[in-house]
């Protein structure tokens, strides 16, 4: 990677970080940051479907222990096995993909910019925080400031995508709806925060990301793209804050330039990040949810019905026997967290933390070992 010279002196032999750039080469974080984006999304997105779905299906409390929802989150090969088996092969592992590939592409190359901007200021300011002999301490709170403030830049710019891939990812496991109420309707009476419970609600799934965008539009306005970015932003403050805090401390301390030293220290961060803040994103996933279809999802159980009354009947108000009770109208983010606790228990909070650290560990090393490979290869060209 390209590395900027500091107030004491730092030459390009120096171990770097996505900070260290100079200020002819601001493109070369552009570029390294959509291929980095591309190239982690594509390692990733079946592990993505899975733990958006896990989040989306509500269970009861009594059900709902820790134990008993990270047991069976280990069987990663059933659980996408058995999607594409009921929704029409391979290929629906990767439903949203085009609108995930561009939020991940976007929000690289805005969070891995603005942080080469950001951090490179702080640095100016806190000279011991930067070059192969800084304060270790002084990198990790300036990596830690810096990757927060880029972090809530690139969710503010790619937020309505963050909603589109989980909106795709939902398909197949929301009910049938079962009356005639209007969606413009039933979403006016979810704007205003109403809490009385509603029978199912047809809402057809998008096939395109036109689609989706008409229908969000049409029902909530241009609120409706930012559904759910309070959990969001309280998220991405310390995920991404100590993701870069530990990537530059273990960059530091190693004093190594390679991208597999940058990737192995990324894989270690996105996991410790991640499992700190999963449940604010459990809480996000539900209200982007309900910003499209609603309510909250009907799980697996409602999924095989769906599918089994789709192969036998075209009916447009078809009612599912046993969903009706599990509709539920989240008042905002506190009451989202009141609902989920009090109905599901604290740990469906927890719902798909397998698949999501893995995804983590993986997207994370990725990113950071191609941004790294990527930059390094723009430099040596010029």
């Amino acid at each position: 990677m390209v590395s900027s010279p500091s107030s004491h002196g730092s030459s390009s032999a120096e171990p770097t970080s996505p900070s260290r750039t100079t200020g002819s080469h601001h493109w070369h974080d552009l570029i390294a940051g959509a291929i980095a984006g591309l190239g982690a999304r594509a390692m990733t997105a079946p592990l993505d479907l899975l733990k958006i779905r896990r989040q989306l299906a509500p269970t009861s409390a009594s059900s709902s222990s820790l134990a008993s929802i990270l047991g069976g989150e280990w069987r990663i090969y059933h659980h996408l096995h058995s999607i594409a088996k009921r929704e029409g092969g391979v290929r629906s592992l990767f439903r949203g993909n085009v609108a995930a590939s561009y939020l991940w592409m976007g929000y690289s190359m805005t969070e891995f910019w603005v942080y080469g901007r950001t951090s490179g200021y702080l640095r100016r300011l806190c000279p011991d925080g930067g070059g192969s002999n800084g304060d270790v301490k002084a990198s990790v709170a300036i990596g830690f400031a810096a990757g927060a403030i880029s972090g809530v830049c690139a969710t503010v710019v790619t937020y309505p995508f963050d909603l589109c891939r989980t909106i795709f990812a939902a398909r197949g496991i929301f009910p049938i709806p079962a009356t005639n109420v209007t969606w413009s309707e039933h979403t006016k009476d979810l704007v205003s925060r109403s809490r009385r419970q509603w029978p199912y609600v047809q809402r057809r799934p998008p096939r395109t990301m036109y689609d989706f965008a008409r229908q969000i539009h049409d029902a909530n306005g241009m609120r409706g793209f930012y559904a759910g970015i309070s959990p969001g932003l309280l998220q991405v403050i310390p995920y991404m804050g100590i993701n870069f805090a530990l990537h530059d401390a273990v960059v530091v301390m190693s004093e190594s330039n390679d991208s597999i030293v940058s990737g192995a220290a990324g894989m270690g961060a996105g996991v410790v990040s991640k499992f700190l803040v999963y449940p604010l994103d459990t809480v996000k996933r539900r209200l982007q949810a309900q910003a499209f279809y609603g309510t909250s999802s009907g799980g697996e159980d409602a999924a095989r019905k769906v599918s089994s009354f789709s192969n036998n009947r075209r009916s447009s108000s078809m009612i599912l026997p046993g969903t009706a009770s599990s509709v539920v109208s989240y008042d905002g983010m506190m009451g989202c967290f009141k609902e989920i606790g009090k109905k599901e228990g604290i740990a469906a909070f927890y719902k798909g933390l397998i698949p999501s650290l893995l995804k983590s560990s993986i997207s994370t090393g990725a990113s950071f070992w191609l941004f790294t490979l990527t930059k390094n290869i723009l430099r040596s060209t010029g």
